[in-house]
């Protein structure tokens, strides 16, 4: 016999009941039985000498609460620096919005990152003239970039060429082939890759120098076997695209090889759970991290990954609980699909979202105790400098790089149907997609990262990039002074330096 709610928020597949049911879940029904199905499922039960003669009840999802009876429209968005022409408040992005929720009656889901304007690291300025950055010989060779992430308790450190990771992103939202040629051209920079959500593939461990394997609340992919061959180890809390939700994956993604490596059915909407089943608080994790730590023999370090959301609570938190480093991601950093009003509205900007961190680790005295890793629309080294200045240890960069590796911005990763075959498990996208190609651009843009670290740090007057402070920023808007407590002063409101030198 079943106990209660049976079915309750099942999203696909089918529950077989033997006995009496007690009573059905909110989205659950019964449904008839094919004497096939019957037949296959006693022969299941032979082969462990269960002996059985009855009937079954077959109870499965009613499609009421999470399937649609209708699908959104397949667009592309129409940017939102557009307007009509008639109405800067009424703008086509809002027109588009209501007209494409009166068709389908719910909230929307897209991928991709936030659509409005937030205060961001390009609200802050160098306080020094670097215009010239970059003449004068090669920055590269005069600027030691050198970075080491998570040996700060005893473990085998990463070794970053430049203090640059690529952002978490997982097989699943992005094809096979993309996360090949990611993995490759972090091995060619010199840097870290990371698993994102659901596992880890062969591909993905070929081809990476090092890589982080990420840890989420359904350990979908999570395996002890993948955890001894990974170069770090990541606890998924939250992300900055979508603070305090799980991930989201829709049934057009979800192939038979994503399936077996994340260990559910094929074909079916994926939503992950938003927390962890054995983590209800501080003290929890602390004893996942030493299990962790334990499973590995001590080598590998362990992060957290943190969408901004109560910082100065989590990441006090993260330091009592001997995390090596913290991956914080702010709410501008993207997503593979995920409410559009989620997206949008909720979090913290990543520029604000540094500042409570660093605050947070002065008021206990932990700031040397922990590293942090600072993501959530970090689109070069412009940027990645700017995070250091401000106490960044390293930055990660995800959007931009998917953006390098052929991406068009059309925000319609949930989709399934990506034509440039990064978004899309559909084998005639997919075939689209170049690896080796793509490796090579991404590889090329994450050289440019390089040089303009480089060149930016040398403009400033240093030679290593630890030397950076807040000393060499000041805030060009009223918001990022405010946010910062770096000085205003708008007359420094000039592009820094160009792209690639």
């Amino acid at each position: 016999d079943s106990g209660e709610r049976v079915g309750e928020d099942m999203t696909g597949g089918e529950i077989f009941v033997a006995g009496k049911i007690q009573d059905l879940g909110s989205d659950a029904m019964l449904t008839d039985t094919d004497v096939s199905e019957i037949d296959a499922i006693r022969e299941f039960l032979d082969q462990y000498d269960v002996p059985f003669k009855g009937n079954l009840q077959k109870v499965v999802n009613a499609g009421k609460k999470l399937r649609y009876g209708t699908s959104e429209h397949q667009m592309r968005s129409i940017p939102f620096f557009s307007f009509s022409g008639k109405s800067d408040y009424w703008n086509e992005k809002v027109q588009e919005d209501i007209f494409i929720k009166s068709q389908s009656g719910r909230y929307r889901i897209r991928g991709y990152g936030g659509a409005r304007a937030l205060p961001h690291l390009s609200d802050l300025a160098f306080r020094k003239d670097v215009t010239q950055a970059g003449r004068g010989g090669n920055a590269i060779d005069e600027v030691n970039l050198y970075t080491e992430i998570g040996g700060i308790n005893g473990a085998n450190p990463l070794k970053l060429s430049m203090p640059v990771m690529i952002a978490p992103m997982s097989y699943g939202a992005l094809s096979r082939s993309t996360k090949q040629a990611i993995a490759m051209a972090s091995g060619l920079a010199g840097i870290a890759e990371n698993t994102g959500e659901g596992g880890m593939s062969d591909a993905q461990r070929d081809a990476a120098g090092q890589l982080i394997f990420q840890c989420l609340g359904g350990r979908m992919g999570w395996n002890i076997h993948d955890m001894q061959r990974a170069d770090g180890l990541e606890i998924y809390i939250s992300q900055g695209a979508k603070p305090g939700l799980g991930g989201q994956l829709m049934a057009k993604k979800v192939t038979p090889e994503l399936a077996a490596i994340r260990g559910i059915p094929a074909g079916i909407d994926l939503r992950s759970p938003s927390r962890h089943p054995d983590i209800l608080g501080a003290d929890d994790l602390v004893i996942k991290v030493e299990e962790l730590r334990e499973a590995t023999g001590y080598r590998l370090p362990v992060s957290v990954k943190l969408g901004a959301g109560r910082i100065r609570d989590d990441i006090k938190i993260a330091a009592k609980d001997g995390f090596d480093f913290v991956e914080l991601d702010g709410m501008q950093g993207s997503t593979g699909a995920g409410s559009s009003e989620v997206i949008d509205h909720v979090g913290i900007p990543t520029l604000p979202a540094i500042i409570e961190a660093l605050e947070a680790l002065e008021e206990i005295g932990a700031r040397e105790r922990i590293q942090i890793v600072l993501m959530g629309g970090i689109r070069d080294g412009i940027d990645a400098v700017k995070a250091l200045c401000l106490g960044a240890d390293a930055a990660a960069l995800g959007t931009s790089v998917i953006i390098a590796g052929g991406c068009i911005a059309c925000m319609q990763c949930h989709v399934g149907q990506c034509v440039t075959g990064i978004a899309t498990q559909d084998p005639e996208h997919e075939d689209r997609y170049k690896p080796l190609i793509e490796s090579k651009n991404i590889h090329r843009f994450l050289e440019t990262v390089r040089w303009q670290i480089a060149a930016l740090t040398r403009e400033l007057g240093y030679r290593n990039v630890r030397d950076l402070s807040r000393a060499d920023l000041v805030a060009t808007t009223p918001e990022a002074a405010a946010m910062t407590g770096l000085s205003y002063e708008p007359q420094w409101r000039v592009p820094a330096v160009a792209v690639g030198g």
